[in-house]
């Protein structure tokens, strides 16, 4: 998956945006920041601690972490595919039904920067092309999302 905070295209992500090599933007404008560090970071803690319901975490804040603790969590660091290295995964956008059972959302690595929107949860997950070898690099077409 694709980790991050979700923006619908109205939101503010200027600054978060800066220097950010981290920023998936999805085919109908809704962009995910995926960096782990600064800005973006405390962005995604806050909007994740808000969310929280009891003790229902609402998104997966490991992420975050040195130590890879959701192994779900790791589509920002896919490098994009060249002539000697073909793609092996590929993106799939997709939209979390709002009937999604609240104590599974804390293994989604995603979470709404906007609490007031009634809309649900983008997430982008990566989809093998072929079969993956443990330690392998994962490479896809930046230009090339499946929806």
């Amino acid at each position: 998956m694709y980790p991050g905070t979700v923006y619908r295209k109205h939101e503010p992500i200027f600054f978060q945006s800066l220097g950010n090599p981290f920023i998936f933007r999805c085919i109908d404008g809704v962009l995910i920041d995926g960096n782990d560090k600064g800005l973006s970071r405390s962005v995604y803690r806050s909007c994740s601690r808000r969310d929280q319901l009891g003790p229902f975490q609402m998104s997966d804040e490991s992420w975050l972490t040195a130590t890879l603790q959701n192994p779900l969590a790791v589509g920002q660091y896919v490098n994009n595919c060249s002539h000697e290295k073909a793609a092996n995964v590929c993106y799939q956008e997709f939209d979390v039904p709002g009937h999604f059972p609240v104590e599974l959302k804390q293994y989604l690595p995603n979470i709404v920067y906007s609490h007031d929107m009634e809309s649900h949860l983008r997430c982008v997950v990566l989809v093998t092309l072929r079969d993956i070898k443990q330690g392998e690099e994962l490479f896809s077409n930046y230009y090339t999302v499946v929806s």
